[in-house]
């Protein structure tokens, strides 16, 4: 094959997993926003409704292991059609409201499933184009599932401003995207499998590499922080009494427009910046902005604090994957399990969190976001001495 082909076929690759990682970020991070319609619409208690948002994470845990091996036994194609098709049916029973309340958790589980799905098989196709173009694909991915996590509540505003259940407009138009995406994972070309389809073909070579093992904590700790901050800051700043009300849900949506502008610069300046070192101004710099966070108490720095976390924060995770990508080139076990690393933080951390708050208060609660972001610093320089040290014993 030319390589003027291959190079279209990689950038068509790249495109068709851009625009349904996008609809993987839109659909998944809707149901935030939904939580409320639901509960009015059905009469559910906020117990119900947490369950509804855990179950998310149940199914999205549960995607992650399972497309660990299922490629090796129905091919790449057929694995993420087999979850993402799962989305739309959620979308289908929030549009119609088909089995009322009785089906939500379901529905819920089901949106995890896709996300899980999506996630592994969207950073695996990545993992598989060549060097910096892969670094670039990384940014690009996480820059578009940061866009559908922008764009849905905005456009659940717009669907309700006339009416209440306006939502259920909002729920058809993901439902359509949904619809869309599954043609598109239908449709695009993906590279060379093993034609040898068996658990016993999988390969488990990247668990002997300490490359692997870092990029994976880099990942703990880095999830462990953003779901530790997104789920708790609104709460925090009310709570402590540094925002009101309406200025502490803004935080949120700038959190997310600030990211996503910092993920269109990290795809810029790959090739031009060492990724070690961008992650270490990462580390340092996210730490030092989460610190002015914790520690103001007027509007100004904490404004300019979460600005700033945002745009550290931004690159860390595409970052992070690039640097274990040689160790998981192509393989999707180890891409999962890479994932999964990232996934299990992301749980630990926010209860974490919630457990200190609830004996100590809400600002003790987010120490623990503290020491996550310690932490997260202390991986990224462990990482760095020891690719330096790798690369000396090669010279």
């Amino acid at each position: 094959m030319k390589q003027t082909d291959v190079a279209r076929k990689e950038n068509r690759l790249m495109a068709g997993t851009l625009f349904a990682f996008f609809v993987s970020g839109a659909a998944s991070l809707a149901l935030g926003s939904l939580i409320p319609f639901l509960r009015e619409t059905y009469q559910l208690s906020y117990d119900f409704a947490g369950m509804l948002l855990s179950l998310q994470s149940v199914g999205n845990l549960a995607a992650i292991v399972l497309m660990g091996y299922l490629p090796a036994l129905l091919g790449r194609r057929k694995s993420v059609a087999l979850t993402a098709v799962w989305m739309g049916a959620a979308y289908l029973l929030f549009t119609t409201g088909i089995g009322g309340a009785l089906l939500l958790p379901a529905a819920c589980l089901m949106t995890g499933i896709s996300k899980g799905g999506n996630a592994n098989f969207s950073n695996t196709m990545m993992s598989t184009l060549p060097g910096k173009k892969a670094a670039v694909g990384y940014n690009l991915l996480h820059g578009a599932y940061a866009a559908g996590a922008l764009l849905s509540p905005l456009a659940i505003i717009a669907s309700t401003r006339r009416s209440a259940e306006g939502w259920r407009y909002m729920t058809a138009g993901l439902l359509a995207l949904c619809v869309i995406q599954m043609a598109v994972y239908l449709r695009v070309p993906l590279p060379p499998e093993d034609r040898k389809r068996s658990v016993k073909t999988v390969d488990y070579g990247f668990l002997r590499n300490s490359a692997f093992w870092l990029a994976s904590a880099i990942l703990f700790c880095y999830i462990s922080t953003e779901y530790a901050i997104t789920g708790w800051m609104v709460t925090y700043f009310q709570d402590v009494g540094v925002l009101a009300a309406n200025l502490s849900q803004l935080m949120s949506s700038l959190l997310w427009v600030v990211m996503f502008a910092g993920r269109m610069i990290g795809a810029a300046i790959v090739g031009k910046v060492s990724r070690r070192l961008l992650l270490v101004a990462d580390g340092v710099g996210l730490l030092a902005c989460f610190l002015l966070v914790f520690f103001s108490r007027s509007q100004a720095p904490v404004f300019a604090g979460i600005m700033g976390v945002g745009l550290f924060m931004a690159t860390i995770y595409p970052s992070a994957l690039a640097l274990g990508t040689d160790s998981v080139r192509g393989n999707d076990l180890g891409v999962s399990t890479m994932i999964l690393a990232g996934s299990i933080g992301g749980i630990v951390t926010p209860a974490a969190v919630g457990v200190v708050a609830e004996r100590a208060g809400i600002h003790a609660g987010m120490g623990v976001v503290v020491l996550m972001t310690v932490l997260l610093l202390l991986t990224v320089l462990a990482s760095l001495l020891f690719h330096e040290k790798t690369e000396e014993s090669i010279c």
